[in-house]
């Protein structure tokens, strides 16, 4: 088999892709999020999976409304977020399906509130999502300086760069670039 091919995200003869692209956040990603970026009031996190990221933020003293389309055993099941009225809160911050990814940030920007969404590394690098990053104004692109292990079954060496972008309540004229640093946890 070729190394490259079991990339999270891809599938290959060995690994097939998760379902519903689920990959659970590490903690050390929504520490870093929080460190670089306040939020306040209670934050939705729609696709909240196992708790992943819900769990980081409560225990960093936030109150969380969390969701997901699927009945994971944490949370509030069977919320699929795109078909739903908002919930009201202060702020998102999810980890969203990558085949969702466009869908989940024109929907949470039509609700006016501060949110952040963790991204493939190369997301905005598509010509075709140039039109999203400028209709959207996100006020930072965050990404982080080491690979996050999302998929423990593909191995012990993660091959995939992410980042965090995030927007305040109302389109940004300038868009901040801002590595964040692995937090030692």
């Amino acid at each position: 088999m070729i190394p490259g091919k079991t990339i999270i995200g891809g599938s290959s003869a060995e690994h097939a892709r998760h379902a519903s692209d689920f990959y659970e956040t590490p903690p050390e990603c929504t520490v870093a999020l929080l460190r670089a970026w306040p939020v306040f009031g209670v934050i939705w996190e729609p696709a909240c999976g196992l708790g992943a990221i819900s769990e980081v933020l409560k225990a960093h003293g936030h109150a969380v409304c969390s969701t997901d389309i699927r009945h994971t055993g944490y949370g509030t099941g069977g919320v699929d977020m795109l078909a739903t009225m908002p919930r009201p809160c202060g702020a998102v911050i999810t980890n969203p399906p990558f085949a969702l990814a466009v869908e989940f940030i024109r929907y949470i920007r039509a609700m006016k509130v501060p949110f952040a969404l963790l991204l493939k590394g190369t997301f905005w690098h598509a010509k075709s999502r140039h039109a999203l990053f400028l209709e959207t104004g996100p006020a930072a692109v965050m990404p982080m300086l080491w690979r996050p292990a999302m998929a423990l079954d593909r191995g012990k060496s993660p091959t995939m760069e992410f980042c965090w972008t995030v927007w305040d309540a109302m389109p940004a004229l300038q868009c901040r670039y801002t590595p964040l640093e692995r937090p030692n946890l």
